[in-house]
């Protein structure tokens, strides 16, 4: 099987990750199921030994379900361990993107690959493994500042959501499930098997 080229490889990372990063925090900020966007959401990628590595603020977590708890936590006004403490009483969290960069890892991504008349079907550049860097800017509670009551013996800088600014890498591998003739509906077509975030 011939590599694809470099450009097929740029174009590929680039649109799958603005696919992801568009559809991941979108998930995150409104607090629906993360599992989707996981290694383990393949059974290939499983039986093969692949296990998303979620690391969050320098903490290690053993899975996705784990992840989602600290999220709960976090958005409920600890979230010490996930990036600083929310608002007391606040019941939100919300992940702003600034930016991101997608850059091609490995061209013929082999682990779990379906064998022969499954694989034949997977397009130039659909074997593609990439990493996606993205920066931003995480807010914890839902007060808005009022300018007008701010330092005049209101509570304008209380109500303000805590911000701080976060970096996140992902390693995103193809989902071999989504690829294949005849694939359910709503499957996406690279998973995460690598996450590292940071909140600065």
């Amino acid at each position: 099987m011939a590599l694809p080229t470099p450009e097929t490889q740029a174009k590929v990372a680039s649109e799958a990750a603005q696919s992801f990063v568009d559809h991941f925090y979108e998930t995150l900020n409104k607090r629906r199921p993360l599992a989707p966007f996981y290694a383990s959401a393949s059974p290939r990628l499983t039986a093969a030994g692949v296990v998303p590595d979620i690391s969050i603020n320098g903490l290690v977590l053993p899975s996705v379900s784990a992840y989602e708890s600290l999220l709960d936590t976090q958005a409920g006004g600890g979230g010490a361990g996930a990036g600083g403490s929310g608002s007391s009483g606040s019941a939100h969290v919300n992940y702003d993107v600034a930016s991101f960069d997608a850059h091609p890892v490995n061209p013929v991504f082999r682990i779990g690959e379906p064998e022969t008349d499954a694989g034949a079907a997977v397009k130039s550049g659909d074997r593609l493994s990439f990493a996606v860097q993205v920066s931003g800017v995480v807010r914890y509670g839902r007060g808005r500042r009022d300018d007008a009551t701010a330092g005049a013996g209101g509570n304008g800088d209380d109500d303000a959501p805590l911000e701080k600014p976060f970096n996140e890498a992902f390693l995103l591998v193809p989902h071999w499930e989504a690829w294949a003739r005849n694939a359910p509906r709503g499957l996406r077509r690279w998973v995460i098997v690598s996450q590292n975030f940071r909140a600065l």
